[in-house]
């Protein structure tokens, strides 16, 4: 008998729920869909996926995008046995490289003195592979989004990232079933990242989208839901 787990779904940074719109709109017909935000103000990565946990069924499937990709590591940290599946796109396992903590904060300043729309305008290239192909309604919707949850969030945000833990001893302790997926074209966490993530965990499948940049979830989601999908029907036997 196939067990259908909650799907627990983690956004990025600066992000919600609006960047998972066509996953949720696609998986909550055949299961129950979380997509957590009552950690955005916790001070540490650490501190977030405790936060989650306390929020979270006692089994679940577990994906997390980006900064999310980094919280689902340290939930797997805190408590393995709570994750049945772990899935993580264009994440990484890595600390920050030299010199990235001052980007972050640079692109921190745009947002304070500017707005968070205009700090995400200036990196949209870095985001997605081809920015025209997508519709003006998603891109004003990012926008919003990021005007939405605010400079100060950007900041808090921005700092749990920089001190973030060095997750790649982790990886060849993770025993469930693994899903990696990268945009060929991705340079915040280039494909790179997630073929040390595939290599190092026991069994873990590894895809590259060939037409995306960071924000596959977004650029194809079609290609994103099939290849959950799957993974969850072979991860459920």
């Amino acid at each position: 008998m196939k067990e259908t787990l909650p799907l627990v779904l983690i956004p990025g940074l600066l992000a919600d729920e609006t960047t998972w719109r066509r996953q949720i709109e696609h998986f909550s017909r055949r299961c129950e869909v979380i997509t957590p935000r009552d950690h955005f103000g916790e001070p540490t990565i650490a501190k977030m996926a405790e936060r989650i946990l306390r929020q979270l069924p006692q089994r679940v499937a577990l994906v997390g995008w980006s900064m999310g990709g980094y919280i689902s590591l340290e939930i797997m940290r805190q408590a393995p046995e709570r994750v049945a599946r772990l899935g993580l796109i264009s994440t990484s396992a890595r600390p920050d490289a030299p010199g990235a903590a001052k980007e972050r904060r640079d692109s921190v300043a745009i947002a304070e003195q500017q707005s968070p729309a205009v700090a995400w305008r200036q990196k949209m290239g870095l985001s997605f592979y081809r920015p025209d192909r997508l519709s003006a309604e998603t891109l004003a919707d990012m926008e919003a989004m990021n005007d939405r949850l605010g400079a100060a969030l950007y900041r808090s945000q921005q700092e749990a990232i920089i001190a973030r833990n060095d997750s790649r001893p982790l990886l060849a302790k993770i025993r469930c079933p693994s899903l990696v997926i990268c945009g060929t074209h991705d340079q915040n966490t280039p494909p790179v990242c997630s073929w040390e993530i595939a290599s190092a965990i026991k069994g873990a499948e590894l895809h590259l989208l060939a037409e995306c940049g960071h924000c596959s979830p977004i650029e194809d989601p079609a290609a994103v839901n099939a290849l959950l999908g799957a993974w969850l029907e072979r991860a459920a036997d």
